[in-house]
């Protein structure tokens, strides 16, 4: 009796001493490995390194999405083919990473004639991505930003009624026609 005891009290120990350990997951990999899937445009790769959902969180403004609908701001963010370089990287205490990250592609370079440069805080949990948080714009010239896409809106107003609202609509069909704005007003302004 007492052996059989003994041995039902170490079987669990046993067991447990032969389960697989959970891999340590090297989180600037990941990190790498989320850029380069925004540079590809590849939404199966990035949604398959986010926890449960993706969350974005913009200085103070914070945003939750299922994985399905993060699909419309991933279409609506691809139209404008940003190219994403990663400036900076390094490890922080507590799962997470620090990145300084550049982005330009069309819209941008239009709105502010230079890359936006970021810095950006990933936190991880259970090996993946858990949050995606920029803390600091180091580049953005919001004058410019905020006289050209003014400049834009009332022309297309004025000139291409079809399109306006294109500013506020955040999916394929609106980064569309942001970019047939952007074309029409360039033609039109000999740019």
């Amino acid at each position: 009796m007492k052996k059989l005891l003994l041995s039902t009290c170490l079987l669990p120990l046993f067991f447990g001493s032969c389960q697989p350990k959970l891999k340590e997951v090297d989180r600037t990999v990941l990190a790498e490995e989320y850029i380069q899937a925004l540079n590809e445009f590849d939404y199966p790769s990035i949604i398959s390194l986010f926890y449960d959902s993706v969350r974005m969180k913009e200085i103070v403004y914070q945003t939750t999405f299922s994985k399905a609908d993060y699909y419309n701001l991933f279409q609506w963010d691809s139209i404008f083919q940003p190219e994403y370089k990663v400036l900076q990287i390094q490890e922080l205490p507590g799962e997470k990473i620090e990145l300084q990250i550049s982005k330009l592609g069309p819209r941008i370079n239009f709105l502010m004639d230079n890359p936006i440069i970021t810095k950006e805080v990933l936190s991880f949990e259970k090996g993946k991505i858990y949050e995606v948080e920029i803390i600091e714009y180091l580049y953005f010239d919001d004058e410019t930003w905020v006289a050209r896409r003014q400049a834009l809106t009332e022309w297309v107003a004025a000139n291409h009624p079809e399109l306006d609202g294109f500013i506020y609509d955040q999916t394929k069909v609106g980064a569309l026609n942001y970019l047939r704005a952007i074309e029409l007003y360039k033609a039109a302004n000999n740019q």
